[in-house]
């Protein structure tokens, strides 16, 4: 490791286009008007918005992903990327894509499915692609070592398989990392051919390291996002760390349905709460939230290529 500091570290290398193109539908359902969500009062009038890079609608169970959408764009959350974790919810992560207009998918094999993972798998991630201009990442995929429910081995090749696909068709990767830093780090390198790899754009989903395993990342050239966790009353470390993390690298993501922040605790997560967590960075940088909002929400944009991306076909 190289005698650097967060201080030198600045925006990621550019971006280049991502490339892919398709359709796919699907019929509304009930609406639930009981919902408990935050006042949009503190995001002022939409003169910024948010964007939540990381999301599964198709995990939720007490609202339908039509109401989650509609409650988070009155939170001015402008665009939401729904992340597949397996081939039905990357199947629907692509129909959600094309029914809101707001909505991107993401389209991967999470650790745990991995040993369900075949070539078979493959091709059909790559059909999605090829039919659906929306689909703007690959993932979620990478390494669990802390539920251990594929062997590692298989996560491995789930992992290395769609890495290669994201090449292919010049997408952003969505990894995944749960205790096991060191794999992943060793994979990526390879890939990224420590860093020089222009084509190859990763964020470090929920992060969850400390400050040298985020340095390597940004050294890397990759993003980190963060969840709200950070808003934990036992996340001072995580905390640190996001102090140092240059706001121009980082991602806001609620991770839904999971994970809903502090404020929150005991409801089910949606994206009109990543405000929570821009709000917390705020407060750890000392800079105004409406500076958080506009860097994170151009981070996104541009790494994803979201301004590029407005339909299906």
């Amino acid at each position: 490791m190289n005698n650097i500091s967060f201080e030198h570290i600045g925006p990621s290398k550019p971006e280049s286009a991502a490339s892919s193109a398709g359709s796919g539908s699907q019929t509304g359902t009930e609406n639930h008007s009981n919902l408990s969500v935050p006042a949009a009062s503190d995001t002022d009038s939409g003169s910024y918005y948010f964007i939540d890079t990381h999301a599964h609608l198709d995990m939720l169970k007490k609202m339908t992903p039509d109401f989650a959408v509609s409650e988070s764009g009155r939170e001015q959350v402008k665009y939401i990327i729904n992340i597949g974790s397996d081939l039905s919810g990357s199947i629907k992560s692509s129909e959600y894509a094309c029914r809101f207009e707001n909505v991107f998918a993401s389209v991967g094999i999470h650790p745990h499915d991995a040993e369900d993972f075949n070539e078979s798998t493959i091709k059909e991630l790559e059909s999605l692609i090829m039919q659906n201009k929306k689909i703007v990442a690959i993932g979620e995929t990478g390494f669990d070592y802390f539920r251990n429910l594929s062997l590692k081995e298989a996560q491995k090749k789930a992992f290395t398989s769609q890495i290669e696909l994201a090449l292919r068709y010049r997408l952003p990767l969505v990894v995944h990392d749960r205790e096991a830093h060191e794999d992943m780090l060793g994979v990526l390198k390879y890939f990224s051919d420590n860093g020089n790899n222009k084509d190859f754009r990763v964020v470090i989903h929920c992060f969850s390291g400390d400050r040298r395993f985020a340095l390597e990342c940004l050294e890397m050239g990759f993003f980190i996002s963060f969840t709200g966790v950070i808003t934990f009353p036992n996340a001072k470390e995580l905390v640190n760390t996001v102090g140092e993390v240059p706001l121009e690298r980082i991602f806001l993501e609620t991770d839904t349905p999971f994970l809903a922040p502090q404020e929150k605790r005991g409801q089910e997560n949606y994206p009109g709460f990543v405000k929570f967590i821009a709000h917390k960075i705020a407060e750890i940088k000392q800079i105004p939230l409406e500076v958080v909002a506009r860097t994170t929400s151009k981070n996104a944009e541009k790494f994803f290529n979201l301004l590029k991306t407005n339909n299906c076909q």
